[in-house]
């Protein structure tokens, strides 16, 4: 399923647009970072950058106690393209895309990250949460 994440504040603007589904398997997946317990992500095969790579890994732990299967099985989702089509690079993006994605895809809420632009400084500015430090070995419970 697509997902297109879009930012646009007075002529700046951040995008990103994301491919993927998700697969049930058994056992632990093959080629797949895990993210939670029984929670995994596949990257997409052939190029990424690796700040995107973490930083979608870090969107889809925010839900990893939400969507990591309780009893038995793993949930993988499979990531089948990532790209940022003519808007302001940061890698940050990728963790709102697949935010975004699993609120529509899977249901979930929101987790509350979110982007502003901040005129004065001309930089773009990510809120991440009450608490929350990107790549913290703590997640939310």
């Amino acid at each position: 399923m697509q997902y297109k994440y879009r930012f646009m504040k007075g002529g700046v603007g951040l995008a990103a647009d994301l491919s993927a589904h998700t697969e049930e398997s058994e056992s632990t997946p093959s080629t797949a970072v895990q993210i939670y317990q029984r929670l995994h992500v596949r990257l997409p095969t052939g190029h990424i950058y690796w700040k995107d790579a973490a930083w979608l890994s870090y969107g889809l732990s925010l839900h990893a106690a939400e969507l990591s299967p309780v009893d038995e099985g793993h949930l993988l989702v499979v990531v089948d393209s990532f790209t940022y089509p003519g808007a302001n690079y940061r890698s940050e993006v990728a963790a709102l895309a697949i935010d975004g994605w699993v609120h529509q895809r899977l249901n979930t809420p929101p987790c509350g990250i979110s982007v502003g632009f901040d005129r004065s400084h001309r930089k773009f500015r990510f809120d991440w949460g009450p608490g929350m430090v990107p790549f913290n070995d703590d997640l939310p419970g």
